[in-house]
């Protein structure tokens, strides 16, 4: 089920790669981050009932002391954390993330032999056997919907159900979303509530019950795609002045090229893994193209990053950007 790190897709892994970076700076404190080496360790692939290809990359983060938690009794500790990666549009780039937590799938293994993971919601995954059946879950099933319009109205009459299979939102510790409610209403409800009769009617029926909820969840990811496709399009700004780490996604060489290249210092860490490379742009508005490429060469594989350097003195309006965890101050 788990294949190393270095199989997983290249645009996966700088995904990733792009995501973990700003977690580690963002979320792990100083005193934390002397005591842990963050790594990218194995990954699972995932599906959702409604796709036929792998829908998600669950990569570890390892490196950390998090907690795995067990049906009953005092949690356990791991040495990973976790990030969940979309494959495309039908989610959020990053829907799921944890610096504490232990991956969904090693949480999994504790009820069985596990053959493939299956994403039905923010936060509950299955793990099913070689066989197709449920060998257990964590989080709660989300319910079957009957009685939906053809068509998302645009604004809910009183009583439908609010509960919708999203990505988690972007909260403290990446792994709490707000709790589902179900609206209420004196009148009758046009959705139904129900539980599903099997797993087998669960992967059947996924695709009808949740049609809207998935629909709409596409729709909310489209911007942060979209920033996704302007970035590998564009390249990402730098500030003069500043240092911007990238993450390699293995052991590597670099070169960096285009029209300001000469205006970019740059320093390759190896060790640790995974090696980093910090960038140290300097311009000011005088220069009228600051743009460059980062071209890194691994053993069987390369990458082309594009940047630009806003330079001292640029004017900017301050603003949130989207990207793949979210809006970014």
């Amino acid at each position: 089920m788990r294949i190393p790190f270095e199989e997983v897709p290249l645009d996966v892994r700088r995904r990733a790669a792009r995501a973990v970076a700003a977690l580690v700076g963002d979320r792990l404190s100083p005193t934390r981050l002397r005591k842990a080496e963050p790594r990218f360790g194995e990954a699972t692939p995932m599906y959702r009932p409604d796709l036929a290809d792998i829908a998600y990359w669950e990569i570890e983060i390892a490196g950390l002391p998090t907690k795995l938690p067990v049906p009953e009794g005092e949690a356990g500790r791991a040495e990973q954390g976790f990030i969940v990666v979309a494959t495309g549009g039908h989610d959020v780039p990053v829907p799921h993330f944890s610096l504490d937590l232990a991956p969904p799938s090693r949480q999994l293994d504790q009820s069985g032999t596990i053959n493939r993971i299956v994403k039905l919601d923010a936060l509950c995954y299955a793990g099913v056997d070689d066989r197709g059946n449920l060998v257990g879950h964590i989080g709660t099933m989300p319910p079957k919907l009957t009685g939906l319009p053809n068509d998302l109205p645009k604004r809910l009459p009183a009583g439908y159900a609010t509960t919708v299979p999203a990505a988690a939102h972007d909260t403290e510790d990446g792994d709490k979303t707000d709790p589902q409610r179900v609206r209420t209403s004196r009148e009758k409800r046009p959705v139904k509530l129900e539980e599903w009769r099997s797993w087998n009617e669960l992967t059947q029926g996924y695709a009808d019950s949740y049609r809207l909820h998935l629909a709409s969840l596409a729709e909310r990811a489209a911007p942060r795609w979209e920033t996704e496709k302007l970035t590998d399009t564009y390249g990402e700004g730098i500030h003069s002045g500043a240092t911007h780490t990238v993450w390699l996604l293995e052991e590597g060489d670099f070169t960096i090229e285009g029209p300001a290249a000469d205006m970019v210092s740059a320093e390759l860490n190896p060790q640790p893994l995974p090696p980093k490379l910090f960038l140290r742009p300097r311009a000011d508005v005088s220069v009228k193209d600051t743009s460059f490429e980062v071209h890194l060469r691994y053993a069987a594989s390369e990458e082309r990053l594009r940047y630009f350097i806003v330079p001292d003195q640029a004017p900017s309006t301050v603003g949130n950007r989207i990207g793949p965890l979210g809006e970014e101050h």
